[in-house]
């Protein structure tokens, strides 16, 4: 006679574990659609320009760019890049109107959103700062945002035009500051001079006064041409 046994009261259910293991796919899958939906909506890599006409084209893929960071929602590049569409206002006349005031406001959100989410993204610190100087905000303060791009980037080559540019604008520079854009000022002196040009003639008088004294450390003839051209 057969007698059948049951299963010991202590065997150990699978249901657990199919239920863990089926949240993770969830997970997973819902990640990955995440993922695939603010790549389709945004637009090629977009870095920060450095010149107008270049800030003028990557403003065209504005709305693109700001559907992937809504969507990518805690993706700090994602606002950065949005943020960048917005470099042409480093450059558009600064006249008060409505308009241009509420593409500010939103250039500001952006960025906000940037350096909350990826702080490590050097050339969203650099546009707050450009912004911060240009349009006299008082929270972030121009220059400590213009130290936290050297902080995390401090030999990114594309970026030292405009970085030169936005401190030659600021009314005072630390010795920090001053020791950074020093930097920045003889790699420009040897490899790119117009970027130099620009900076200084856009800079304050006591701007104007630091890069002839930066560019002549290391070429007086240039920073003798440079002295002149202003005159």
């Amino acid at each position: 006679m057969t007698i059948l046994s049951r299963p010991p009261m202590n065997t150990p259910s699978h249901i657990p574990f199919r239920i863990a293991t089926l949240v993770l796919a969830t997970i997973l899958g819902t990640q990955c659609i995440w993922l695939l939906l603010a790549e389709l909506f945004r637009p090629s890599a977009i870095r920060l320009p450095t010149d107008p006409q270049h800030a003028g084209i990557v403003a065209e893929h504005r709305n693109a760019a700001t559907s992937a960071a809504w969507i990518g929602v805690i993706r700090g590049d994602l606002w950065a890049e949005s943020a960048f569409t917005y470099a042409n206002l480093l450059w558009t006349d600064s006249t008060n109107n409505s308009e241009l005031a509420h593409l500010v406001d939103q250039g500001h959100a952006r960025l906000d959103r940037a350096v909350l989410y990826a702080p490590h993204q050097t050339g969203a610190w650099l546009l707050l700062a450009g912004f911060a100087s240009r349009y006299r905000w008082s929270k972030p303060d121009a220059a400590e945002a213009l130290r936290m791009s050297y902080y995390t980037g401090p030999s990114e080559l594309p970026l030292m035009p405009i970085r030169s540019l936005v401190a030659g604008q600021l009314p005072a520079l630390d010795a920090e500051l001053q020791q950074f854009v020093r930097r920045d000022l003889r790699v420009l002196t040897r490899q790119e001079k117009p970027a130099v040009i620009q900076a200084y003639q856009s800079a304050t008088k006591a701007g104007k006064q630091f890069i002839e004294q930066a560019v002549g450390e290391i070429d007086p003839i240039f920073a003798k041409t440079l002295r002149l051209g202003a005159q």
